[in-house]
């Protein structure tokens, strides 16, 4: 009786401990499984935050790329005349001179006439460089921008085409009366020594339109002589 009492506690025990293994091997795939989460969980936080972060400095870099800057000069190394220290010592400086020569002359004699009007000059010229918005280095003088940028474009390409539509008139009206003389006068080369003035005025008020004049002797064929009329020196 006492053997079979003594078989049943130790079978009990052993289920006992056997159900507190087993609770302790699913807590311990419990904690797994949740520490796991946690990893997950913090994994995808961090993406997350850096996905963001990411995002953020994109939106910054497009904002300042499309947002003009104001800044005191649109180029390197030069500032505009009328914030530039340089460029207001050099008028001062240029301004004395003339003043102290003017010193030396009586109030209304002639040179000192021709000196105020040479300080007048230089102040309006020192005034009107600053009021274009020039650019000027650390010399103190002007400097002209010749890349096309439309902020500067009278500053060069303005003067540099009209250069070039007097450049044009003048060659197109030497080369009209050249043709004319060619073929009226009996002696050309004297008529390219001695000008005929009423040819050359008259072939100089046609030649305003010298750009329309040429395009319409291109398309015609009479704007480039014919290779069979270039003389070739025997080779």
């Amino acid at each position: 009786m006492a053997a079979s009492v003594a078989s049943k506690v130790t079978t009990l025990s052993s289920a006992f401990i056997g159900n507190k293994e087993l609770c302790s091997v699913k807590t311990t795939r419990a904690s797994v499984f949740v520490s796991n989460v946690n990893r997950a969980r913090t994994v995808c936080s961090a993406e997350k935050s850096v996905g963001k972060a990411a995002t953020a400095i994109a939106l910054a870099a497009a904002i300042a790329v499309a947002t003009p800057q104001i800044a005191s000069a649109d180029v390197a190394g030069l500032t505009p005349c009328k914030d530039s220290k340089a460029f207001a010592k050099r008028e001062k400086k240029e301004v004395s001179k003339l003043q102290n020569r003017l010193k030396n002359y009586e109030e209304g004699s002639a040179p000192a006439l021709a000196l105020q009007a040479s300080i007048d000059r230089t102040q309006a010229r020192f005034a009107k460089y600053g009021k274009q918005g020039l650019l000027c280095g650390t010399d103190g003088l002007p400097h002209l921008i010749v890349d096309g940028d439309q902020a500067h474009l009278s500053e060069f390409v303005f003067p540099g085409l009209v250069f070039l539509y007097i450049a044009g008139w003048i060659g197109w009206v030497g080369r009209e009366y050249l043709i004319a003389v060619k073929s009226t006068a009996k002696k050309p080369t004297e008529k390219e020594i001695i000008i005929d003035v009423p040819l050359a005025l008259k072939l100089t008020t046609t030649g305003l339109t010298w750009p329309i004049a040429a395009v319409s002797a291109l398309r015609n064929g009479s704007l480039i002589v014919p290779d069979s009329k270039i003389t070739v020196s025997p080779r």
